[in-house]
């Protein structure tokens, strides 16, 4: 799979202490650093420290639309 710049991810390599984590796909042109086989990716929390893996040690994340119901307990106990 391919990754762009900016897509949201979680890695999965695990043998790491990186396993679990969430970061940003950043292009390898702007970090310095070719990356063959994966891409870099700034972890949350480190202040922009880019990381390299490899494509299979990555997991895309997409975000969800979640519907809230308007109804509430509350608004339920009141009918009563």
């Amino acid at each position: 799979m391919a990754f762009c710049d900016g897509d949201r991810v979680r890695i999965l390599r695990t043998p790491s202490e990186y396993t679990g984590c969430r970061g940003v796909v950043v292009e390898a042109e702007g970090a310095g650093q070719p990356v063959p086989l994966g891409h870099l990716v700034a972890i949350d929390g480190e202040n922009g420290v880019t990381r390299p893996f490899l494509v299979g040690d990555l997991e895309l994340l997409l975000p969800v639309r979640v519907r809230r119901d308007t109804r509430t307990e509350a608004f339920d106990a009141l009918e009563s």
